[in-house]
Formats: structure tokens, sequence, C-alpha cells
């Protein structure tokens, strides 16, 4: 629907919610930044990146539900992609 490149989880020393979900477009997102702030009500991070899948980057705070995520080879604060196990 917002044209995301790709998009991951990763924590975040950042956010009170110890994760974000990073999510990358070719385009300024505005709409998509728009939208996830009204959903989560809280401001989203969005930057221009010089390296990535995407020429910009959004890091919207979450929670991740009924689970735990589990980080192989990452280190907080990194962007590693994960996957959530029960």
């Amino acid at each position: 629907e917002f044209g995301a490149v790709e998009c991951s989880w990763r924590e975040s020393d950042r956010s009170f919610t110890g994760f974000v979900a990073e999510v990358w477009f070719d385009q300024l997102p505005a709409n998509f930044a728009v939208r996830w702030a009204r959903v989560v009500g809280y401001s989203v991070l969005v930057r221009s990146v010089s390296s990535g899948p995407g020429r910009f980057a959004v890091s919207v705070p979450c929670t991740v539900p009924g689970g735990q995520v589990q980080l192989v080879g990452g280190v907080r604060g990194g962007r590693v992609r994960c996957q959530l196990v029960g």
C-alpha cells in the first residue's frame, strides 16, 4: 500500500518499548509516517540514509506480543533480522 522496499525488527536503545520496526522506502514516506504515528500514538523517526535497501528509513516504536525475540549474531542497536519464538 505504501511502497515499502523492506521491513525488519531491531532492538533500540532509544525506543521506550525496546524495539522498532525499520521500514525502508525509495521515496519520502510521508503518508506512511503520518498513519503509523497515529496508530502507535507516538512520533516515528523518518530519515534519509546513505546505505541500506532504500533511500529513506522509518523507525516505528513497537512491542512484541505473545513471544520473545530471538536475535542471532546481533548487538543491541544494530540492524539484524530476527524471528519471534513462542
